[in-house]
């Protein structure tokens, strides 16, 4: 399992750390984990699709930045994805992108078993390491 669920590490919240040997597989993870938390995944259909892309001086702020845009389609749309399609480019050690395909469909209470409603990703305890086996990310989800 690329991420799992840290317990004990935030009183009022949910905090998970993911890894991946690129980028795109932390992404991916971390993504993974953050609508596993939402909506059990399974099941989910691959009924509507969106294209996201971002760009950052750093890849902890654009790690975080790709999260919260996951909850902005789950507010605003009630989306919940599973399929995600992520390639992340260095330009520059001060310039990094994201180009991400997510796949998922609208929420429907009477067919996903619902989870917890997370408000945003927070600071606390956020960023990304790298690891001899790649990298890995620390989240705390404020519920």
């Amino acid at each position: 399992m690329p991420f799992r669920f840290l317990e004990d590490t935030a009183t009022a919240d949910i905090a998970f750390e993911a890894t991946g040997e690129t980028p795109e597989e932390l992404f991916t993870s971390a993504a993974e984990a953050l609508e596993e938390t939402q909506v059990r995944t399974e099941g989910l259909e691959l009924r509507t699709e969106k294209k996201v892309e971002l760009g950052s001086d750093n890849l902890d702020d654009l790690l975080f930045d790709f999260l919260n845009e996951l909850i902005f389609h789950k507010d605003s749309e009630g989306l919940a994805f599973s399929k995600f399609n992520i390639k992340v480019e260095t330009l520059s050690p001060t310039h990094h992108t994201l180009v991400a395909n997510i796949g998922g469909e609208k929420i429907d209470p009477k067919r996903h078993e619902l989870r917890t409603d997370v408000k945003a990703v927070t600071k606390h305890l956020f960023g990304i390491k790298e690891t001899p086996k790649g990298f890995k990310a620390t989240v705390v989800l404020d519920i």
